[in-house]
């Protein structure tokens, strides 16, 4: 059960261990939290486990005290090198609060965090508070619990739980911005109607490829396409989508993709960091569910508007890897139905600046 509130005891700038993140939608789900404490004067240790997320955190504008803001990767190989470099790490500062993150869904999360977290306390931080939900799994290693319902949308859910940790939830103030580089890219006209951004990072999160392509000949031929992706997934979309249409490829760098993302009037994602890329955005789109029932992922009222069609008992299953024959809960997402959406989103937002 959640006991007393935690609280910083005095005014002084306190150091915050903050993590683990694996995903880049998870971490952008968190900024706020961070932006947050960052504007208080506080330290935020950043704990990731990839290098990709450590240049992922320098794009978000964290305001004027984001050099308080420091990222580490857990190490994930095999041999002693590197835990040991990544323990002097950890040594060669102080913690005073370490926030497990509750960005993942219950069945999903894992005892390995808490443990590390833990772990790190018992041999770095012996005088830090180790703090998380109730719910998670080995949460009776935590000093302070808090309640949290997994039914909240990702960055609402994280910003509630940050917030009940100090026994009072504030209003949540939305996204941190990208830096000015992307974000500057919405104050010129669109390049492309309709980006199409078709990876996910888990197989039972994909949309089929022929689907995409009945969609593209049901989209009016005067739209401007494009397709975002990494080389493996422009390589498959290139080989099924029709060639009759004028349709640009696009690759590249991660800063490259969420610029992409600015630089359109409408997207087509599925629940994956393009997704909270263009929510972040504020650039209308639709993403495709079925394994997670969107309303835990993302907020109404936002510029994302979810297809989620519950048909099958499976659904939400929240796991990662799917149990059946195959993905019926994407598979069964028609191409008219998506189609239509769009359509009416691009009719929606004729051209949007800014």
């Amino acid at each position: 059960m959640p006991n007393e509130p935690f609280s910083f005891r005095n005014d002084k700038s306190k150091t915050i261990v903050y993590g683990a993140f694996k995903g880049m939608g998870d971490l952008l789900c968190a900024s706020p939290v961070i932006a947050s404490e960052l504007a208080k004067g506080h330290t935020v240790k950043l704990l990731l486990s990839s290098p990709a997320l450590s240049s992922f955190v320098g794009l978000i504008d964290f305001g004027p005290n984001r050099d308080n803001l420091q990222s580490f990767q857990i190490p994930v190989s095999f041999g002693l090198a590197k835990p040991l470099s990544f323990l002097k790490q950890m040594a060669s500062f102080d913690a005073d609060l370490i926030w497990i993150s509750p960005h993942a869904p219950r069945k999903a999360s894992t005892w390995k965090v808490p443990l590390l977290f833990w772990f790190l306390k018992m041999l770095c931080w012996p005088n830090a508070v180790l703090a998380g939900a109730f719910d998670e799994k080995l949460s009776s290693l935590f000093d302070s619990k808090v309640p949290l319902d997994r039914s909240l949308p990702l960055a609402l859910r994280e910003w509630i739980a940050y917030s009940l940790l100090g026994g009072k939830v504030e209003q949540f103030p939305g996204f941190a911005s990208f830096i000015d580089r992307i974000t500057l890219q919405k104050k010129h006209p669109p390049t492309y109607d309709l980006l199409i951004a078709p990876g996910a990072s888990a197989a039972n999160r994909l949309w089929p490829l022929a689907h995409y392509a009945s969609l593209i000949q049901l989209i009016p031929a005067d739209c401007r396409i494009a397709v975002l992706g990494l080389p493996s997934d422009i390589k498959r979309m290139h080989q099924v989508l029709p060639q009759n249409r004028q349709i640009e490829y696009l690759s590249g760098s991660v800063e490259k993709a969420i610029s992409f993302i600015a630089q359109s009037r409408v997207v087509l994602t599925l629940d994956s960091g393009s997704m909270h890329f263009a929510q972040a955005l504020n650039v209308p789109g639709i993403a495709l569910f079925g394994k997670d029932d969107p309303a835990t992922v993302i907020s109404t009222g936002g510029s994302i508007f979810p297809i989620y069609e519950k048909k099958f008992p499976c659904q939400p299953c929240n796991s990662v890897h799917c149990s059946e024959p195959e993905i019926y809960c994407m598979d069964s997402i028609r191409p008219e139905i998506v189609a239509a959406a769009l359509i009416r989103l691009l009719q929606d937002f004729p051209m949007v600046i800014g």
